[in-house]
């Protein structure tokens, strides 16, 4: 027998192995993310159909990072923020020496969350209209009329509330640039630095210190696998680490009380910058 057909007989079964895996992985159906599509609110839509928008900017916004839905368990719930549900019963006279009616304690909420601050929480909420929510006129409206659903009836239109402070064409502005507020740092690499992120975390792909690597490419991965968007899954892993842990890495090593110590406008550039390169 020839060399050369020893050899092709040689290398076949490998070639069959090749071959096989990566049909398997062409096969295996590949997980894509894409970041929520800003929705267009129309004058013509109803209260109902606002409030049904508003809960998919609720949760796709960020907000539920500090708020939480906890049916029972009160305006306090287990969040970094107050628990929406209920919000509308329990504001249903405005507030004292505020908004006087539930619908301008909610815009209030929404357009300067610090004129009003439920006991027990401090002052880190941006205004919507700014990172990381960044709503727009007509999502603001959408929003509101989902909190009125938990404990009342939607019923605002387009129109019915005022703009943002600024105008419309001030928040479009904001929402372009990806404006932050003046408190929060320029330079989101201080921010780790100070928060002894780089001890144990490299931004580099693939390098692994004490903790996983915090370039863009793996963090994505890794949300895929857990089916939660890069922004939801950085979000969470910063605020939440017990519940993120990842195998193969010491367990209760890194801080749970990022989550106090952070502004949610201080996370946005965290989390803007681990994912796309970007600062504040």
């Amino acid at each position: 027998m020839s060399r050369a057909r020893l050899y092709a007989m040689s290398t076949l079964p490998a070639l069959v192995v090749l071959m096989f895996f990566v049909g398997f992985a062409n096969w295996i159906p590949q997980t894509r993310w894409s970041p929520p599509v800003r929705q267009a609110m129309g004058a013509e839509m109803t209260p109902a159909q606002l409030a049904q928008a508003g809960e998919k900017i609720v949760r796709e916004r960020g907000c539920l990072t500090c708020h939480t839905l906890e049916p029972g368990a009160g305006v306090l719930g287990h969040g970094r923020g107050p628990n929406l549900i209920g919000i509308a019963t329990r504001r249903a006279e405005g507030v004292t020496g505020g908004p006087g009616t539930l619908v301008d304690y909610l815009v209030q909420s929404l357009y300067e969350p610090g004129a009003y601050l439920v006991e027990g929480y401090a002052n880190l909420m941006p205004a919507s209209t700014r990172p990381p929510a960044k709503l727009d006129y007509g999502e603001v409206v959408a929003v509101v009329n989902y909190l009125l659903s938990l404990g009342a009836t939607p019923s605002v239109r387009i129109g019915d509330v005022p703009q943002p402070p600024g105008g419309e064409k001030a928040v479009a502005a904001v929402a372009q640039a990806g404006a932050a507020p003046q408190t929060v740092p320029a330079d989101a690499a201080t921010l780790l630095e100070s928060n002894q992120c780089n001890t144990c975390h490299s931004l580099k792909p693939g390098e692994t210190l004490l903790g996983p690597s915090l370039a863009a490419k793996d963090l994505a991965e890794v949300a895929a696998a857990n089916d939660m968007s890069p922004e939801s899954y950085v979000m969470d892993s910063i605020v939440n680490p017990r519940a993120l842990e990842r195998e193969g890495f010491p367990k209760q090593v890194m801080p749970d009380n990022y989550g106090t110590q952070l502004t949610a406008a201080q996370l946005h550039v965290i989390v803007s910058y681990l994912l796309h390169g970007e600062g504040a």
